[in-house]
């Protein structure tokens, strides 16, 4: 049995560790909310950063190992994961500008002994996640070799895979892709991927830290990484990453994350146009965005526009956020695997900026709805648009009031319409940084009132009555309830005070929804047993925001999980025919069984009618096989990977089910 370690020495243990020089220190609140977050999550150490400007500020958290109390430093050395993959996307494009890769040339080009497919793979492809490659077909071997590899054996792991789609016209996320462009990296400069990384991105940023992982090496301030069993912090299974070299096989420091950063917003490693390149989302051939740009995520936040990546593999978690309009960088590391991350890079942008990281907006009469949503899209896209200091898309004026005018706008239409509207309002003299805690209600207002003002402004690019009606039915509330501060919570006492706070929201349009908040202490309270107090958090969700799914998915969870198996299945049925791809989707129930099993809670009830809900989805069988495997419960778990089997022989985890009914059935 492995050894672990109990939370409540973990909980003893996690103070602030020595920080490094800084320019400017975040609030004692943030500080207060680190400790106590990382608590509740049980992080055994953890490291957090930004810097922006010349000012740079990062400090570690709790334990680099627990066994031998050596701290967290903002130095030291984790596993970086897919936040490798920016890197790569860096390597690449620098190779471009140099003439030494073309990016619609054939992979084969570069690395002539990889198998060709039926279709051609290009380098551009293979950057945005667009070339066919698949992704981990038996996970079980594929992502626990203890091996080193190089190269050639990296790979060997997948080149005989077939394609998954004709390159171009599905986004598959893939780390084999980034392997693969690791092979042209070498293949272009003639030198290993490490050598060349180190040469023209890690050294000259001063990137000291970052090095490829490599478990016999001597790493200076190598963190230990941790998982959880249940409720109870044990090592992380040894898995040499080796074979993820150029998708996720690094290891860095937070300090080294903003480097990189920086590097990106002060255009140290690029030229413009690569960097918007990155930046940009790729498109498929049917012209469906991807939401990846160049090694990146480029989706808006909330009319911010950033590019960021995760990375979550065995012993770490990661995150990097870069807002190149602001030349910020946030990056946060963790030693404990598969931990969500965001929130502490959220806590730590609106302490540093001012801002709201994102608003989320209930809007009570359904009528609006539709209507909020094209306020949120015209926001979100033009903003982000003119954020970026791209180039107007259109001059034509006619396609520019057809955007205005569509009762029902495209993405490239909100993006048209609300460009125009966020350069209008910049040139105004407004902030369009100011709208992070007003969002797109105000934006719209804003807006409105300018052309009102300004006769200048054609009558193609005004909104209808109907619109503006809606804009001003729903400004009065929500400028109110919008400076409502985002409340973290933690027990009883917390969901009791804002139940009372909440009691203003009575009767008013627009108001702040809490419900992923109310989700995330509901699973905590459920991984301590505190069922009663889960549910007040899934009925105070239900009461303010019962039409949505979100909360109707949630307070059928619960429900379930704390015993009230009927009133559970009804509330996630209702979500389900609310929304079929919302929260009682097989996909997204999947999910929260792993998230409930995160928290220490006991998912198989969730499972259970998970799978009565949805009797044809093989994947949430296999879960239930696994989760009942973990207690021990053979007979059930052989049970539910036949009937998974049965259902679908082919589904993405089915290699692994057979060789888990073959060593289950052996051992009966």
């Amino acid at each position: 049995m492995r050894q672990s370690c109990p939370f409540f020495l973990l909980a003893a243990l996690l103070l602030p560790a020595q920080a490094a020089p800084v320019a400017h220190q975040p609030s004692r609140a943030f500080e207060r909310f680190v400790r106590a977050e990382m608590a509740a999550r049980k992080i055994p150490g953890l490291s957090i950063g930004y810097a922006q400007d010349g000012i740079t500020w990062a400090k570690g958290y709790g334990f680099a190992d627990l066994e031998n109390n050596v701290r967290a430093h903002a130095d030291s050395s984790y596993r970086l994961a897919s936040v490798t993959k920016p890197m790569t996307a860096v390597g690449i494009l620098r190779l471009v500008e140099q003439g030494k890769v073309d990016l619609d040339a054939e992979v084969q080009t570069y690395v002539p002994y990889f198998p060709r497919k039926p279709y051609p793979v290009t380098v551009r492809q293979l950057l945005g996640h667009l070339g066919g490659i698949n992704a981990y077909v038996n996970p079980r071997l594929e992502q626990h070799f203890k091996e080193h590899k190089d190269t050639r054996q990296s790979l060997a792991v997948f080149q005989d895979f077939d394609l998954v789609a004709e390159p171009g016209t599905r986004y598959r996320y893939t780390s084999y892709g980034y392997n693969l462009l690791g092979a042209v990296i070498e293949g272009a400069s003639g030198q290993t991927y490490s050598e060349y990384m180190q040469g023209a991105i890690w050294g000259p940023l001063g990137m000291s830290a970052t090095r490829l992982d490599d478990p016999l090496a001597l790493i200076p301030r190598r963190v230990r990484g941790y998982q959880l069993e249940g409720r109870r912090l044990a090592h992380s299974e040894f898995v040499d990453i080796s074979s993820r070299f150029s998708a996720g096989g690094t290891r860095s420091s937070v300090s080294d994350m903003l480097r990189f950063g920086q590097g990106i917003t002060q255009g140290r490693l690029l030229s413009a146009a690569s960097l918007t390149l990155m930046g940009t989302s790729m498109v498929t051939k049917a012209g469906n965005l991807t939401g990846y740009g160049m090694g990146w995520e480029t989706r808006p936040l909330d009319g911010k526009y950033v590019i960021s990546h995760d990375g979550i593999q065995p012993e770490t978690s990661t995150h990097l956020f870069v807002f190149p309009s602001r030349r910020l960088s946030i990056a946060v590391a963790a030693n404990l695997q598969r931990v969500e991350l965001t929130d502490f890079a959220s806590r730590l942008f609106e302490n540093v900026t001012g801002e709201a990281w994102q608003l989320a907006p209930y809007i009570r009469q359904p009528s609006l709805r539709p209507l909020y949503q094209t306020m949120q899209g015209l926001y979100n896209e033009g903003r982000s648009h003119v954020e970026a200091g791209r180039p107007p898309l259109v001059d034509d004026t006619a396609e520019i009031d057809s955007a205005f005018a569509a009762p029902a706008p495209s993405v490239s239409q909100l993006r048209l319409a609300g460009s125009v509207m966020a350069q209008a309002l910049a040139d105004s003299g407004k902030n369009l940084e100011r709208y992070s805690n007003i969002g797109a209600i105000g934006f719209c207002k804003d807006y409105i009132e300018l052309y009102r003002r300004n006769p200048a402004i054609p009558q193609g690019q005004r909104f209808s009555p109907t619109f503006e009606q809606a804009v001003s039915a729903l400004h009065a509330d929500w400028s109110r309830a919008s400076r409502t501060a985002r409340p973290w919570l933690e027990g009883a006492p917390a969901i009791a005070k804002l139940g009372r706070q909440m009691q203003a929201f009575r009767g008013t349009q627009a108001y702040p929804d809490y419900t992923v908040q109310l989700r995330e202490i509901a699973l905590r309270l459920l991984g301590r047993d505190e069922n009663g107090t889960a549910m007040q958090a899934a009925q105070l969700a239900l009461d303010y925001y019962g039409d949505t799914d979100a909360a109707l998915s949630l307070y059928g969870a619960v429900a379930i999980l704390g015993g009230r198996a009927d009133p559970g299945r009804r509330a996630l049925q209702a979500a389900l025919s609310s929304t079929p791809s919302g929260g009682a989707s097989p996909a997204a129930l999947n999910s929260l069984a792993y998230a409930v099993a995160a928290q220490g809670g006991d998912a198989i009830p969730l499972l259970v009618a998970a799978v009565e809900l949805h009797p044809g989805d093989a994947n949430l069988r296999d879960t239930l096989g696994e989760f009942y495997a973990r207690i021990g419960a053979r007979d059930r778990a052989l049970l539910a990977y036949r009937q998974a089997l049965q259902l679908n022989p082919n589904y993405p985890n089915a290699g692994a089910a057979k060789e888990l009914v073959r060593e289950l059935s052996s051992a009966k």
